[in-house]
């Protein structure tokens, strides 16, 4: 099963996301991040990223933007609730960027995972979508 690289400032969030993930037979690996999530990609692979674009420290929109200069073929999805301001236009932006899929919090863990299965899936027309 596929490597995924789950990034969310929330402790709860994580949690949850992680739980879905590996119930659905993934290896999940957590970061509170971007800046933590780099990291760990400095020294190790993954077959997707998954990661909130309002954050401490490395916020999503820069860490899509170093991962397509680094890693121009990761997949990514990001998800966002807009942050305080509930403003989801982070999720259009971060498809121009080159993310795979957005995701609008809050969502199901059925929809995590058809997200993670078109993204991964590759099949045709799925990418730069949000759901």
């Amino acid at each position: 099963m596929p490597k995924i690289l789950l990034i969310d400032d929330d402790e709860t969030i994580r949690a949850v996301l992680s739980l879905t993930l590996e119930r659905a037979g993934h290896t999940v690996i957590l970061a509170g991040d971007g800046r933590e999530g780099l990291r760990y990609l400095e020294q190790n692979s993954v077959d997707l990223v998954v990661t909130d674009i309002v954050m401490p420290e490395t916020e999503g929109m820069e860490l899509i933007q170093r991962l397509r200069t680094t890693r121009p073929h990761l997949k990514i999805i990001v998800m966002s609730g807009g942050g305080r301001l509930r403003d989801t236009s982070y999720l259009e932006s971060a498809t121009l960027l080159g993310a795979n899929y957005a995701l609008t919090k809050p969502f199901g863990g059925a929809l995590l995972l058809a997200a993670v299965e078109a993204v991964l899936g590759g099949k045709p027309g799925d990418e730069s979508t949000t759901g």
